[in-house]
């Protein structure tokens, strides 16, 4: 079992050479219960900004919010049994679907017209699971002693049946036409997907800039160098990483790839714009909850 301490992670992120604006964006939203990590990779054809990305995980946190102050509501009354039916209570496709759609929803009304790229992953701390959605070209990676295993699907008109995503396909013309994303103007209908981890799995969350345009040298050194910005050759889309791993506090990680984790996310009450393009919210904690259930009860 772990828990948001325990969370250690690198970013990186570089803005392409024909872009105006670096679309790339990853945030981070802990609880007590577990981490959902999303990457929202903004379409450049689209006329949305950042804002989409950040407004998409600020609903998506007050989803989370109102989930636990009305724990009371939602659960039985005694929050020693609360907790446990709080910590599975994600492990319910349903549910995770429920609160994906609402922050949707939310966004949706409120910005009209976006589109992009969508990742997303939940873990819960007491499990080994991860579960994900996926809508579009960002990716999900696993760090291994050959370099990065792609795991999460793709959805480009490359592989429009929806199978595999071959290195072959990322010539193709087609490749950049998204056939699900993140469409404001659209239902939203993400693909889902699960895989085990364990405390010593690096996990790859990537956009297309990286994981496709980018060879697996030209990775490592994205990764390792952070003080390197590549040149317009090799950086024409916004590209960008993030590791993370959920190891425990006195675990050290040693992963293959020639690269370490060297940044921990510390657990506060507060909301941490770590840069730009990476926004960490750490959610109301269960302690909220007991304090919730302790006035109920008075």
């Amino acid at each position: 079992m772990t828990d948001p301490s325990s969370i250690k992670l690198i970013h990186r992120t570089q803005q392409g050479a024909e872009r105006e604006e670096n679309k790339d964006c990853f945030s981070i939203i802990n609880s007590d219960f577990g981490t959902w990590v999303f990457v929202i990779d903004i379409s450049t054809s689209s006329i949305a900004t950042t804002n989409l990305a950040k407004r998409f995980s600020e609903n998506f946190h007050n989803c989370l919010q109102d989930l636990l102050i009305n724990s009371a509501e939602l659960f039985s009354e005694k929050v020693t049994q609360a907790k446990p039916q709080l910590e599975s209570y994600f492990e319910d496709p349903v549910k995770r679907k429920q609160i994906i759609q609402k922050a949707f929803s939310a966004t949706k009304k409120e910005l009209k017209i976006g589109v992009a790229s969508f990742l997303s992953l939940y873990r819960n701390y007491s499990s080994n699971k991860v579960y994900g959605f996926s809508a579009g070209d960002c990716r999900l990676g696993l760090i291994n002693n050959k370099g990065i295993e792609w795991l999460s699907p793709v959805h480009t008109g490359a592989n429009p049946s929806g199978k595999n995503f071959e290195n072959s396909m990322s010539q193709a013309p087609e490749r950049h036409i998204l056939t699900k994303s993140l469409n404001l103007r659209r239902k939203f209908e993400p693909e889902t997907f699960e895989l085990d981890s364990s405390t010593d799995d690096v996990l790859v969350l990537a956009t297309d800039g990286f994981w496709m345009e980018l060879n697996e040298a030209q990775q490592k050194s994205f990764i390792n160098k952070p003080n390197v910005c590549f040149t317009d050759k090799y950086l024409v889309d916004d590209t960008s990483v993030l590791l993370i791993t959920w190891s425990e506090p006195e675990q050290k990680i040693t992963p293959q790839f020639d690269c370490s984790l060297t940044f921990e996310l510390q657990s506060s009450s507060t909301k941490t714009p770590t840069n730009d393009n990476l926004l960490v919210i750490n959610s109301i904690s269960s302690d909220f909850s007991r304090n919730t259930y302790k006035k109920r009860e008075e």
